[in-house]
């Protein structure tokens, strides 16, 4: 349950956002694959210990809908067998057996691992450099023709991949210019499939997941998901149907500044600025990176006001308690020193504050 709750945590922090620009083929980017356990972001900014609004009176900013009984309807809540086959393929991703291959041509369809220099009339430029990229042939995910020059050539070799950027690039800088990209292809990666037997959930998932077998893990992932989804909806039915006057946005900008710095956290870790990416996503500057996140940011806010205004009403606050159960006894000391115990109440009180409106809920 451990790694599902750093996940639940994760997933709080961006909900209802995405990356302010996204690029279907892009350059080569500096990448690491690694992340790690520490944190300098202050997660909990302007939240109060308990995890609620620091200095607000929620009331004093939305007025709450009439969530005594709330019709939702089975279909809306219930997980598949589909998604509960997509959660276990994304769980078994992270016990693949790979194997560095070195014998053999590069192919599409490979993954292999890269070293790359990109220069522009001579020069490198910003962004265009990275060392131990894992690159999928064929996935598109460079920009055009970067990928298909490295097919048929072998591990050890070093290609001199020449492209064009597109005219339209968001980089100006070399938007429409021939480019050069020394690239080393160090290996193929190969990876192998783990069986999934209840041996393999015993031995590998029991102490993180608390599953005992298949069968198990499957009845707990599906009611996790259907868990998910019913929080979804009525956090979803309050803000449709609850008041809000405007929000300050000095309360919005509090949850902006954590997205901004968790970003650069996470290109820091890359070996990539802020500025870089906001030169390859056609930002001009901090500021436009910002709106691009405010509106989303806007809506966890008031998620935030419903959460405290219901806790309040109800008398829901978080203990020590509710903090060991959702983590199911384990230890959480790493979690608490990324995320700290504010954000982490954050997360806990919003999830009793769902479920005690779904204990009042009519499911049809």
């Amino acid at each position: 349950m451990k790694k599902m709750a750093v996940c639940a945590l994760a997933v709080m922090l961006c909900a209802g956002m995405t990356t302010a620009c996204t690029n279907t083929k892009k350059a080569p980017e500096a990448t690491t694959q690694e992340e790690t356990a520490t944190s300098s972001v202050n997660f909990g900014k302007g939240l109060n210990e308990d995890g609620t609004l620091e200095g607000v009176n929620a009331t004093d900013y939305v007025t709450l809908c009439d969530y005594s009984a709330i019709n939702i309807s089975k279909e809306d809540v219930t997980a598949s067998k589909d998604e509960v086959q997509s959660q276990i393929d994304s769980l078994m991703e992270n016990y693949k057996k790979t194997e560095q291959v070195k014998d053999k041509k590069v192919k599409k369809g490979d993954t292999v691992n890269i070293d790359y220099k990109g220069t522009v009339d001579g020069k490198e430029f910003a962004g265009g450099s990275a060392t131990g990229f894992d690159l999928e042939i064929g996935s598109g995910t460079f920009i055009e023709g970067f990928e298909d020059q490295l097919v048929g050539h072998a591990p050890g070799e070093t290609v001199s991949v020449k492209v064009t950027f597109p005219k339209d690039y968001q980089s100006e800088d070399v938007a429409g210019k021939d480019a050069v990209f020394e690239t080393k292809i160090n290996y193929i990666l190969k990876e192998t499939e783990q069986k999934l037997t209840d041996q393999f959930v015993k031995e590998n998932l029991q102490s993180a997941y608390g599953y005992t077998s298949v069968k198990d893990m499957k009845k707990k992932i599906k009611e996790n998901l259907e868990d998910s989804k019913k929080a979804d909806y009525i956090s979803n039915y309050m803000l449709k149907n609850s008041t809000f006057k405007e929000i300050p946005e000095e309360m919005v900008n509090e949850r902006v500044d954590i997205q901004v710095e968790e970003l650069k956290r996470s290109l820091s870790q890359s070996g990539y600025t802020i500025e870089q990416y906001l030169s390859q996503n056609g930002l001009k500057d901090e500021k436009e990176l910002k709106d691009h996140y405010y509106s989303d940011c806007e809506t966890i806010t008031k998620v935030f006001l419903v959460a405290d205004a219901v806790a309040k009403n109800q008398k829901i606050t978080v203990t020590d308690q509710d903090v060991k159960e959702y983590f199911n006894g384990q230890d959480y000391s790493s979690i608490e020193q990324y995320y700290g115990m504010p954000y982490i109440h954050r997360v806990i009180l919003n999830n009793l504050v769902w479920k005690a409106i779904e204990k009042t809920a009519v499911i049809k």
